[in-house]
């Protein structure tokens, strides 16, 4: 059998022809251009910037891994009563979660316009079957393709101020290189230092980071003025355990690369290595770190995903 580790091109050009069989490349491409004029009003998207796009979405591993699952799971259905009894439930939901996974590598407004398109979807798909695992599967590449497109023009590089930012709480480069290249090395022995602080550079270029990241501070430096009302002050402040909106607010960083990054950031929180581990201890003059260590760890987190989706490692399972 073909593995990612050998033979990812050959994989994929299978995979972009399945998925083209079920529904045409020129029919995605006309649904990408529908819901820009619905949603924005963008009427004059050249055709060869959605193709390029959508090829794009169809070239990641997590889009690989979900739109499989969804075609899989599609045949499956037509054998198997007990699932096909479940989908007609109108409650049913699963599809739409497994679907979803695609555009959370490309932030919430490709969720939103995921929930837009499933609504409108005889709109777009007149002669589709809405229930459908794929047809769940193309709203999530047509919705991830619009939304790259829309943020296109968000071309500035926000390297230098995330990492002002990070340098205002005590996190430097170094420190967040150091815990992705502890993180990476068992499965590259050989991997040299210099591509975890390439990865996490390009983590930090992103504005969706430096949003995240600049809220996070916000709250923390508030908490330690005192600026919010005493009950919150002393949540946030103590760090308590049922208390998630940290969490909530970093993994939006890690979500951009998938449910690899996402796993890695459970792994980072609860472990809490390096850096993290630091600023998670320090509570000395009512200094306030709840968010800043969860933050360096969805970028962390990012970075690692982002890694182990551009380079062939040297082993799939960690070396002992």
């Amino acid at each position: 059998m073909r593995t990612f580790l050998k033979d990812k091109t050959l994989i994929f050009n299978e995979f972009r022809d399945e998925v083209f069989s079920h529904y045409p490349q020129a029919v995605i491409e006309e649904a990408v251009a529908r819901l820009l004029v619905e949603i924005k009003g963008i009427k004059k998207i050249p055709y060869d910037t959605i193709t390029t796009t959508l090829l794009g979405v169809l070239s990641k591993t997590e889009t690989y891994n979900v739109m499989s699952t969804l075609m899989e799971l599609q045949k499956k259905v037509k054998h198997d009563s007990e699932l096909l009894a479940s989908m007609k439930d109108p409650a049913y939901n699963v599809h739409r979660t497994i679907a979803m996974s695609i555009c959370g590598l490309y932030g919430s407004g490709a969720i939103s316009l995921f929930g837009f398109m499933d609504c409108k979807f005889r709109f777009f798909f007149p002669t589709k079957r809405p229930k459908s695992f794929i047809s769940k599967g193309i709203c999530a590449i047509v919705a991830s393709t619009a939304s790259v497109i829309i943020s296109e023009n968000v071309k500035e590089d926000y390297t230098e101020r995330n990492l002002a930012l990070l340098a205002a709480r005590g996190v430097a480069l170094d420190d967040m290189v150091e815990i992705l290249d502890t993180l990476q090395r068992p499965y590259n022995p050989d991997m040299e230092r210099s591509l975890c602080e390439e990865h996490v550079l390009a983590v930090l270029r992103k504005q969706q980071t430096f949003h995240a990241l600049q809220l996070a501070i916000k709250i923390d430096t508030a908490v330690e003025a005192g600026e919010f009302n005493p009950q919150y002050n002393h949540i946030v402040g103590q760090d308590e355990g049922l208390f998630g909106v940290d969490e909530s607010i970093a993994t939006a960083v890690p979500l951009m690369y998938g449910t690899i990054a996402l796993t890695n950031f459970g792994y980072l929180d609860k472990e809490k290595i390096g850096i993290i581990k630091e600023l998670d201890s320090d509570h000395s003059e009512g200094k306030c770190n709840t968010f800043i260590d969860d933050m360096v760890c969805g970028i962390v987190a990012a970075a690692c995903g982002r890694l182990a989706h551009n380079n062939v490692p040297t082993y799939s399972k960690p070396l002992k």
